[in-house]
């Protein structure tokens, strides 16, 4: 009781009071602070929830966008591919529809030209010729730069596809491309496909194209005395690793395969897409072709400099061909025969001394018509080529020489496009062989077989096309021959001009009626138009190739010569193409060259 009295009688009830009050508004305050601290994280939360779902419908919203943008380009998309393949049917239209009519025009002009005619006659034909050829150099100057502008733009249309490629005829489509613009400013179009490089690969040859025509076109502007594209393989240390197929385009060859594979790995690397600019063509072209060799899982290198060239490479994938889809270039009764050549070109007159080299003949090179006619005297040839522009005379003054002196000696022009000065000296061209520049392998081949063939007798070996068509050529070529063509003057130009050369021919107006004439009567050769109605000579070949047992040759003699139409008829299973309009020279030339290999295959 004491001890309680103490507590109360000293005070220290007040202080136990205030100490609990103090206690209580402590407590107050934490509380308040927490409710205070809940109300601002509810407020945050509802702004957060708020700007989540605005997010979200923002989101939603982009997302709407985007697959508008994308539904729209894949619309921009389809409608320039179905624009492209109508752009291009369009042209391959028109260019058939040209060269159709201008087959029979020009084919009943050498017809004519083949009666006799006064001077004055002689000259209204010259002229229709002449008028016929520029009107189809036009036609081919305004689908070639259509192709130069396509080819800037179409490369993102369509994905990579690998196809069966014949890579001489891809350059060569491309060397035709520039033929008229080279040389409007007297440049040299050259290419060189190494002897080990196959004959077909399996790469996308549109893209392949394209990047061929813009370098091209690239190494063009610098004006310079040629342009080679030249087809290496190279092959790599690992076994894992594909030989690459490797591709130069520049003003002289680049040397040989480790030549090109040292400057490839030491090459400039091209712009990257980031700095392309639609005002600089040029750089957008290079632009484009790295794009295009990268969707070919290649690469593509500058080599110095722009100016000097480039090289790109892709894998290399081989194509086994089955027997007998393709002639070989067979001159095995003719090899060692001597060649000289005739040109002060050296980078031109080494491509082709290669170029007979590879065909197992022995060429001679001089650069002057003084010491060809030296060297003429001192040996013997069993051909000359020659340029028509040499640094002392003309290719025409050296085969006025030559066939004065040596009259036996067969004698290949090399000629300009749209260089008509041998037509001024008809008795000289009457003798020799005239072939435009540049000059496609195989027709460099037809006619260096049938100038070196034994058998020919002096002046024998002539463009067919300035001298008069004999009989006797069936006698020694025999074919029996059907004519799958759906144009009434083209059959019957055909057909005359078959028949002053001796032959019978079968005319067949479609694809269907000409596999009842085969399934009939056993041909040796088929000429065979590729668009007619009812079904196309691509069909009616698939079928022959299909259902016949004794094949014959089916050459394709079409108006179509865009960008792969030679390659659809190989694969097609056709032997050989000849475009329209026909020149009298090539068929008889052509007619030649199939009697021989269909001769060889029966001996066999």
């Amino acid at each position: 009781m004491e001890s309680a009295a103490n507590f109360f009688l000293t005070g220290y009830l007040p202080l136990f009071v205030v100490s609990t009050f103090n206690s209580i508004i402590f407590f107050a305050i934490i509380i308040a602070m927490l409710f205070m601290l809940y109300g601002f994280y509810k407020s945050n939360i509802t702004s957060y929830h708020n700007k989540i779902k605005a997010m979200g419908l923002q989101i939603e919203d982009m997302q709407q966008h985007l697959d508008y943008a994308s539904r729209e380009e894949a619309k921009a998309r389809a409608d320039a591919k179905r624009s492209a393949e109508a752009r291009d049917k369009l042209l391959t239209s028109l260019s058939h529809e040209i060269r159709t009519p201008m087959n029979g025009i020009l084919g009943m002009t050498i017809l004519l030209e083949e009666t006799i005619l006064n001077p004055e006659q002689k000259d209204y034909i010259d002229t229709i010729i002449s008028s016929g050829k520029i009107l189809l150099n036009k036609v081919d100057e305004v689908m070639a730069n259509d192709l130069l502008e396509q080819s800037k733009i179409d490369r993102t249309i369509n994905a990579a596809q690998q196809k069966n490629t014949d890579l001489r005829n891809c350059v060569e489509e491309v060397i035709d491309t520039f033929a008229v613009r080279a040389s409007e400013k007297s440049i040299e179009l050259l290419h060189a496909l190494d002897e080990n490089v196959p004959l077909q690969v399996l790469t996308d040859n549109q893209r392949l194209h394209q990047v061929l025509t813009n370098l091209v076109e690239n190494i063009m502007e610098h004006k310079p005395e040629q342009v080679c594209i030249g087809v290496h393989i190279i092959k790599h240390d690992s076994t894992d690793i594909l030989p690459s197929l490797a591709f130069t385009v520049a003003a002289k060859p680049l040397g040989n395969t480790a030549a090109i594979a040292i400057l490839q790995s030491e090459g400039k690397t091209l712009p990257d897409s980031s700095l392309e600019d639609d005002q600089n063509e040029r750089h957008l072209g290079l632009v484009i072709c790295k794009k295009l060799v990268e969707e070919m899982s290649g690469e593509i290198k500058a080599v110095n400099d722009t100016n000097d060239g480039f090289i790109f490479s892709i894998p290399l994938h081989t194509v086994t061909l089955p027997a007998g889809t393709a002639a070989g270039y067979n001159l095995k009764d003719f090899e060692g025969k001597s060649v000289l050549v005739v040109n002060s070109n050296v980078i031109a007159a080494g491509i082709l001394m290669k170029q007979l080299r590879q065909w197992k003949l022995l060429p001679v090179m001089v650069a002057s018509g003084k010491e060809a006619l030296q060297l003429a005297g001192e040996n013997s040839f069993s051909l000359m080529i020659t340029e028509m522009i040499l640094p002392d005379m003309t290719g025409m003054q050296l085969a006025g020489s030559i066939k004065k002196i040596f009259p036996q000696l067969p004698l290949l022009l090399l000629n300009p496009l749209n260089d008509n000065r041998h037509k001024e000296e008809e008795n000289i061209a009457g003798a020799i062989t005239v072939l435009n520049k540049p000059v496609k392998q195989h027709t460099l081949f037809d006619h260096i077989l049938s100038n070196i063939r034994s058998d020919k007798k002096a002046g024998q070996m002539q463009d067919m096309s300035v001298k008069k068509l004999s009989a006797e050529f069936a006698k020694q070529y025999p074919l029996r021959i059907l004519l799958v063509e759906d144009n009434p003057v083209n059959q019957k130009w055909a057909a005359k001009i078959l028949g002053k050369l001796g032959y019978q021919v079968d005319i067949a107006g479609n694809g269907h009626i000409a596999l009842d004439l085969v399934s009939k009567a056993a041909y040796d050769l088929i000429l065979m138009d590729v668009q007619m109605p009812e079904m196309d000579g691509l069909e009616a070949t698939k079928m022959i190739r299909v259902c016949l047992n004794k094949q014959p040759a089916i050459i394709a003699m079409t108006a179509n010569v865009m960008h792969g139409d030679r390659m659809a008829c190989m694969q097609a299973g056709m032997d050989d193409y000849i475009s329209k309009p026909v020149q009298l020279g090539e068929l008889v030339n052509m007619l030649e060259k199939w009697a021989l290999v269909i001769a060889d295959k029966k001996l066999a």
